[in-house]
């Protein structure tokens, strides 16, 4: 099982910081500190070098610039994140910011939907050994599926795929929830994870990527800022550190929740089963060497005593013969009962 920070039997909680950062590698200690603060298992940022995403004519090129920062700059950003003990990933669109995050020793790299069929990138990315997210905002599942025919995952669970996109926000009705159990379907064997792009300020905020636990996912992104007020780059789907730990609080209470699909697995269920359904109870006073007819013994609740072997069915009993006394209305309990020949 892949381990990015949230564990074999937990979903990796991601705050994505993205461009939150605006350039400034104060601001992006501070994101790093603020996940931390709200729970978050890891802080992703977008490691951003212009020209390996656009040329200089594109209309947000001088952006990208503004985003750009030096690799001592970087560093300083993964030591703050080491201190607040919270893991780094990062988003990469080339071979240099693919180093970068390796050299800050990233926990997990994402592949935007940007760089789908770039296939050297994601080759890159994988031979990395990294855990790989790989969005597929926009992208077809016909198309997923040919990308799952082209690239090879260096491990069964290197690869997510991260399933949302982002409308500046998203609004709840065009999320389609549903897609993920088909996605499911169709690619079993691959980890799904989901990008949460509610909008900051809204309700559904508190709750959208809980809705998203039970189709499997187990990767959830939801970004983070360090205030609303300060209306900071990537802030329009974001929770500052207080609301994220909210977030979080939701994500796990949910998990615990929701459990396991089958079994008695819990010391809770197994004594509502016994406080609840009625045992085998003796009619009458019955002495050991008795074999129990069905006029001996009846259904009731009665007390028990701490870790008696309850027996619930009459059939169990009837015609057993007792190893030990039993009173009337108290239970007839497995260990007054000889095992069958």
């Amino acid at each position: 099982m892949s381990d990015t920070g949230g564990g074999a039997d937990r979903v990796t909680v991601v705050a994505e910081a993205a461009q939150g950062f605006e350039g400034f590698p104060r601001q992006a200690q501070l994101l790093a500190r603020a996940g931390a603060q709200g729970g978050a298992d890891l802080v992703k940022l977008q490691l951003v070098y212009a020209d390996e995403l656009a040329v200089p004519s594109y209309r947000w090129y001088d952006l990208f610039r503004e985003l750009e920062m030096s690799d001592e700059e970087w560093r300083s950003v993964a030591d703050e994140a080491e201190r607040c003990g919270i893991g780094l990933a990062f988003d990469v669109y080339g071979p240099r910011s693919l180093d970068m995050a390796v050299a800050l020793g990233a926990r997990a790299v994402k592949v935007h939907s940007t760089d789908f069929f770039n296939a050297e990138l994601v080759d890159a990315v994988l031979a990395t050994g990294l855990d790989m997210w790989f969005s597929i905002g926009g992208i077809s599942l016909d198309e997923v599926a040919e990308f799952l025919d082209r690239h090879t995952p260096t491990r069964p669970d290197q690869l997510t795929l991260m399933y949302g996109f982002q409308a500046e926000p998203t609004a709840a009705g065009d999320n389609n929830l549903r897609r993920l159990a088909t996605i499911r379907e169709r690619f079993p064997d691959v980890r799904l994870g989901f990008m949460d792009h509610a909008a900051g300020d809204s309700d559904d905020a508190g709750w959208l990527g809980v809705l998203a636990l039970p189709y499997g996912v187990r990767v959830i992104e939801k970004h983070i800022t360090l205030g609303r007020a300060l209306k900071i780059e990537d802030d329009v789907s974001a929770l500052d550190a207080a609301d994220f730990s909210d977030y979080v609080g939701r994500i796990r209470t949910a998990e615990a929740a929701l459990g396991v699909a089958d079994g008695w697995t819990t010391d809770a269920e197994t004594a509502y089963r016994t406080r609840a359904l009625k045992v085998v109870v003796a009619r009458r006073d019955l002495a050991a060497g008795e074999v129990v007819s069905a006029a001996d013994v009846m259904l009731k609740r009665t007390a028990l005593a701490d870790g008696a072997r309850v027996v619930f069915r009459l059939d169990r009993a009837v015609g057993r013969e007792l190893t030990a006394p039993v009173a009337a209305h108290e239970a007839v309990t497995a260990e007054r009962l000889r095992e069958p020949a």
